[in-house]
């Protein structure tokens, strides 16, 4: 089963569709993406490859122009559409920039630890700070004075 694309029109060129397909990716140009339906039913998750889950989020975000927000032009060059699909492609990889799932999911785990020890010095200070205030307070005014 080939990876699927759904574009609408005019989103990529017709150079640029040919060549997808040359790569075996079956691209569906639609003028109604959401009316698009399957004969058989998308595999399940775990049996699908990277490149298919890649092609499936670049799908999603190509139908749901969320795009616009990553790139900064009313128009998707190829340079663009090429790098928008290496970024899907690698993320969770090793070739991630931000690490594999295993890195992220310990970055996330460090920096609650850091949050959590972070709060426990600050209310560890706020308490040292009020019980120094009360011995202050407690202290006869004679004492004080000396």
């Amino acid at each position: 089963m080939k990876p699927i694309i759904i574009l609408p029109p005019n989103q990529v060129s017709d150079a640029h569709v040919a060549e997808l397909r040359k790569n075996d990716l079956c691209v569906v140009v639609a003028k109604d993406p959401a009316k698009v339906k399957f004969v058989d039913p998308i595999p399940a998750i775990s049996s699908r490859t990277t490149i298919e889950n890649a092609c499936i989020k670049l799908s999603r975000i190509l139908l749901n122009n969320s795009w616009r927000g990553i790139i900064n032009s009313d128009h998707l060059a190829a340079k663009d559409f090429a790098w928008l699909y290496i970024q899907v492609l690698t993320a969770g990889t090793p070739l991630d920039e931000r690490g594999d799932i295993a890195e992220q999911e310990q970055a996330i785990v460090n920096r609650a630890r850091r949050d959590e020890l972070e709060k426990m010095a600050r209310e560890d200070a706020r308490a040292e700070r009020e019980a120094k205030k009360k011995s202050a307070l407690q202290q006869p005014a004679a004492e004080v004075k000396k």
